[in-house]
């Protein structure tokens, strides 16, 4: 708890110094008289373009970490650790299992699934049904399934999505899942909320989102930012060019999805705009983004310890690849 608290007083050290130094400029060229030479920075076409990408992932993001902050509150004031219990079995596959297909009953995307994961873990779901969720709900749910098939006019691309995203997300679930949930989480100062007890449901409900949109929100500024950076720097054609064979083509895709990092309800229209590389490149493509963005990766380290967040992403960039390599060279795709 210390760590963190420091990490976060040194990030807004950071940012004070940031914002002085910025002012500092600003009063520099007003005085000299080239305070419009700032107009010209503004017109450079990467600036301009990483603005509009960073906005955009902002505008996408917010909204939707929200709905899972609000969703979270519900949870929280309604459903008891016992009724959790009942419905999710200690064993893991089963637990991992069921955990894969919550995203039907609590549908969100990428941006909104870690507030709903880090409450149904406080609230005793098993640690291989929490992880099955957080990596399966962004996609498989109905809103996520209907947009992929609005893209491609496929059944068997929404199948594929569907399959792969659903024995990746059970198969790390178990593979990682440790046995307490103190191995997963990391702890916030007055995050219980004990004297919330006495107060209207709709307004302890509303004081819970509010505490997750806030823990969640500012590591989303910070992953926008990372993640409009790579976008802009690095050239899609780049990965475009060494993918020309399955293998590399599958991995190429994969790395920019999780540079780009798209809203799970739109990443297929993307993915289908490149229409010379393969189905299975563009279904790992729509899986990776939603499971291990840049952005969603600044929030897991905020929100879940590091030594469980690496066994996360390790896993699940290593058994999407194969996936994807096995599938492609069984199906023909």
């Amino acid at each position: 708890m210390k760590t963190q608290k420091r990490k976060e007083e040194n990030l807004k050290k950071i940012l004070i110094f940031l914002g002085v130094f910025l002012f500092f400029i600003i009063i520099n060229l007003w005085q000299s008289g080239t305070l419009s030479e700032i107009n010209k920075i503004f017109q450079n076409p990467k600036l301009q373009v990483f603005v509009i990408i960073l906005f955009a992932i902002l505008i996408e993001g917010f909204p939707f970490i929200l709905i899972g902050s609000f969703i979270s509150g519900l949870i929280e004031v309604f459903v008891s650790e016992e009724k959790f219990k009942k419905f999710f079995p200690e064993n893991r596959f089963l637990s991992a299992f069921i955990g894969s297909f919550l995203g039907f009953l609590f549908p969100v995307c990428s941006c909104g699934e870690i507030p709903v994961t880090r409450r149904l873990i406080k609230k005793g779901v098993p640690p291989a049904g929490s992880i099955s969720y957080l990596l399966a709900t962004a996609i498989i749910n109905p809103i996520t399934l209907f947009s992929t098939y609005l893209a491609f006019s496929s059944i068997k691309m929404v199948f594929g999505r569907f399959l792969i995203a659903f024995i990746c997300s059970v198969f790390v679930g178990i593979l990682i899942a440790p046995k307490e949930k103190d191995e997963i989480l990391k702890k916030y100062e007055k995050e219980e909320h004990e004297n919330l007890k006495h107060i209207p449901k709709f307004q302890e409900i509303f004081t819970h989102a509010l505490h997750d949109f806030l823990i969640m929100g500012k590591y989303l500024i910070i992953g926008a930012t990372l993640a409009s950076l790579f976008s802009t720097l690095i050239s899609r054609d780049f990965f475009l060019m060494i993918g020309r064979n399955k293998i590399i083509s599958i991995l190429s895709m994969q790395i920019l999805s999780i540079l780009l990092s798209l809203c799970s309800y739109a990443d297929a229209f993307v993915a289908s705009s490149f229409t010379y590389m393969s189905s299975m490149s563009k279904i790992i493509f729509m899986i990776s983004g939603p499971m291990m963005s840049i952005s969603l990766m600044i929030v897991y380290f905020a929100v879940f310890k590091e030594k469980f967040v690496k066994k996360l992403l390790i896993s699940v960039f290593l058994t999407l690849f194969v996936l994807g390599v096995v599938g492609s060279f069984i199906k023909g795709i």
